[in-house]
């Protein structure tokens, strides 16, 4: 294992790096990462790594860095992703203005995971400045669109990926995330006529077919929480919205449910659509006349086992940087199946900041783990290339 210290001026360069990446606001919706990823990519063409910037959608671009060791060898890919969410109201400060307070830097994207993001740039950086050897390639992806329906991701495996590990910086404070529930969306409608409700003497109803739709979807809910995972518990599925109906006065022609399921590994989207569609069937309704189901999003769950290499090699970097090591589970959803299922390469997470951080006002950041993240990228790279 490389030991991997950080000088003050480097200490410093890398927190000025987290403030100049918060500094460039990249909110989703409404998509906005354009400037921040030229700034990466300007940023690491300018110490000599060779860097491509690819448009997913017109203003949205991938950065994807390739660093490459003496002699051909494995390749490990470490990522993160170049959006965040939105800032809402209630913040104490200015959310893009990377306030450092202390021990801690405050900002939309502190945690999730522009903090991440630093690291494994400044991580690229110290190997190709200090010239450590190793062989194969490392590969920096910083992807669009992570919070919404990731565009980025999906345009970086439609071009065909190999590698024989991926890192994913999400913030587990620096903990060894080996496995997270997957996410299944759909979107649940039921179609009526419109008409005066005082005038139609028998109103074909939208809400009323969902009515008679919803008994069978809750107990469904409540079967889900039946299967179960060693690592990840019992899958879960919740209606998390409805919609229906346009004015007090008419017959509602449309109704909708969006229902949150949470995936365990091994699940698929066709299973999960089997099991709603029979779920439907008690109601009597008709499929596409009354109502209609659309799975808009579904990742798969992602694990990797506990004694991979991989993980072996996480528990060695983070330990020598820290002290100790901890394997955990990830209790949101990431990038992680792209690899993992999506390309059968084995994956796991860890990421300076607390996940607690994510999405709230007054998001933070530990600057010691921003620097902790840093060196634990850079010798495991290191370990695992050697």
């Amino acid at each position: 294992m490389t030991d991997i210290e950080l000088t003050a001026d480097e200490r410093q360069e890398l927190l000025t790096l987290l403030c100049s990446l918060i500094q460039h606001p990249s909110e989703n919706p409404p998509g906005n990462e354009n400037a921040v990823a030229h700034y990466i990519a300007s940023l690491l063409q300018t110490e000599g790594i060779e860097t491509h910037i690819h448009d997913v959608v017109p203003g949205r671009p991938n950065v994807v860095a390739i660093l490459k060791g003496q002699k051909p060898g494995k390749r490990l890919i470490l990522n993160g992703h170049s959006d965040v969410v939105p800032c809402g109201d209630g913040w104490s400060v200015e959310p893009f203005a990377a306030v450092i307070d202390g021990d801690r830097v405050i900002g939309r994207g502190a945690a999730d995971m522009k903090s991440g993001v630093a690291a494994m740039m400044y991580a690229a950086m110290l190997i190709h400045r200090r010239r450590y050897a190793f062989n194969g390639e490392i590969v920096l992806l910083f992807n669009v669109d992570e919070e919404r329906v990731n565009l980025g991701m999906e345009h970086f495996v439609a071009q065909g990926v190999s590698a024989d590990y991926a890192i994913i910086g999400e913030p587990t404070s620096l903990e060894i995330c080996i496995a997270h529930k997957g996410v299944s969306r759909t979107r649940l409608t039921t179609y009526g006529t419109a008409g005066h409700a005082a005038k139609v003497r028998d109103p074909d109803s939208a809400i009323d077919k969902m009515a008679r739709l919803l008994p069978g979807i809750l107990e469904e809910c409540q079967q889900v929480k039946q299967k179960t995972h060693a690592l990840l518990g019992n899958a879960s599925m919740l209606v998390t919205t409805i919609t229906g109906g346009s004015a007090p006065n008419i017959v509602p022609q449309s109704c909708f449910i969006e229902i949150d399921r949470r995936v365990l590994p091994g699940e698929t989207r066709n299973d999960i659509n089997a099991s709603l569609l029979t779920a439907l069937q008690p109601a009597g309704l008709t499929s596409k006349k009354d109502y209609s189901l659309e799975n808009y999003l579904f990742i798969p769950a992602s694990a990797i086992d506990a004694t991979h290499p991989l993980v072996d090699a996480a528990e060695r970097a983070v330990t020598a940087v820290t002290g100790s090591a901890k394997k955990t589970v990830f209790e949101a959803t990431c990038e992680a199946p792209f690899f993992s299922v999506g390309c059968q390469i084995p994956t796991l997470i860890v990421g300076p900041g607390d996940l607690s951080q994510a999405h709230v006002k007054d998001e933070f950041v530990c600057i010691e783990e921003l620097h902790q993240a840093a060196k634990i990228y850079a010798s495991l790279a290191l370990d695992l290339l050697r």
